[in-house]
């Protein structure tokens, strides 16, 4: 009696285990596709110091999340080449950016725009680093008039994707040398009617996303962080100023940045001090959240 008692408890649990282990399956893909997205959230707010650490758990994730969705993975694969580019390791970092790349050509051309727009940002930072200066120009030219115009934020604030690409076109542009300048300046022009046409916005001011130029900036600017600087690393930051009917700056906020948030920080507060021109300035709705750049060159 104690055997068939005992028997019917295996049966029972067997037939219990085999109910689960579908649903054990999927558990494990979410759970895993969880830990990649958050794995991807603690790098990308992670300390100088603790980044390392950070992009191993990444790497880690990444690995064991192979059923994660294409986006996912490509993302995770491309923070993992920004820390290969932190880490001097250009050439990990481009073979890492066409990886992400080419998981992204299974999808549809108009998904995951944010995403193609981390791969071709980090694209265009390995290939300055091995100083292939005009593919890198061509490669971000293209990302911001396939990224298209500003995407609506649910915070009503700005596309940050945006504006760093924006930021990483003027990085590249100002790291071209001799006839190099002379044919990015032809690729641009070709594309200025494209180019004009994605920095419209609905119901605001025509200039809206056209650069204004600091009259004083010569005697205000920010000073480069040593760190990037000894690194040999180029660096920017695109600025939303607004201003006085006198041209001053009376905001100053950092939309995007590289390569040191420093360097973000230092540039705003030099930015108190700026006084503006620039199309449209005369008119009260164009002096609200304008961007302008600020890029160093080593």
């Amino acid at each position: 009696m104690t055997n068939l008692v005992f028997k019917q408890a295996l049966g029972i649990a067997a037939i219990g285990l085999a109910l689960l282990s579908p649903l054990s399956s999927a558990q494990a893909d979410t759970a895993g596709q969880g830990r990649l997205a958050a794995a991807i959230q603690t790098y990308q707010t992670a300390t100088n110091e603790g980044r390392a650490m950070a992009a191993q758990a990444l790497r880690r994730a990444l690995a064991s999340s192979k059923n994660a969705p294409i986006a996912t993975r490509a993302e995770a694969t491309f923070w993992l080449g920004d820390y290969a580019i932190r880490d001097r390791k250009k050439d990990l970092a481009l073979k890492q950016a066409d990886q992400g790349l080419r998981l992204l050509e299974a999808l549809q051309a108009d998904e995951a725009p944010a995403v193609r727009a981390l791969g071709a940002r980090l694209k265009t930072q390995a290939l300055l680093a091995k100083e292939e200066r005009l593919a890198a120009y061509k490669l971000i030219l293209e990302a911001r008039l396939a990224y298209g115009m500003q995407k609506p934020q649910a915070d009503n604030d700005w596309d940050l994707v945006w504006d760093e690409l924006f930021l990483w076109e003027s990085i590249a542009s100002a790291d071209l040398v001799g006839a190099e300048r002379k044919v990015a300046t032809g690729l641009r022009d070709a594309r200025e009617s494209e180019l004009v046409r994605i920095s419209k916005m609905e119901g605001k001011c025509d200039f809206q996303n056209f650069t204004v130029k600091i009259a004083n900036i010569e005697s205000n600017l920010p000073a480069y962080p040593i760190a990037p600087m000894f690194a040999g690393q180029a660096g920017g930051v695109m600025m939303r100023l607004s201003f006085d009917t006198e041209g001053r700056v009376t905001k100053a906020v950092a939309t995007s940045f590289s390569t040191s948030q420093d360097f973000a920080v230092l540039t705003e507060r030099a930015a108190s001090n700026w006084v503006a021109t620039g199309e449209g300035l005369g008119n009260p709705n164009c002096r609200t959240d304008r961007p302008t750049l600020v890029v160093f060159k080593y």
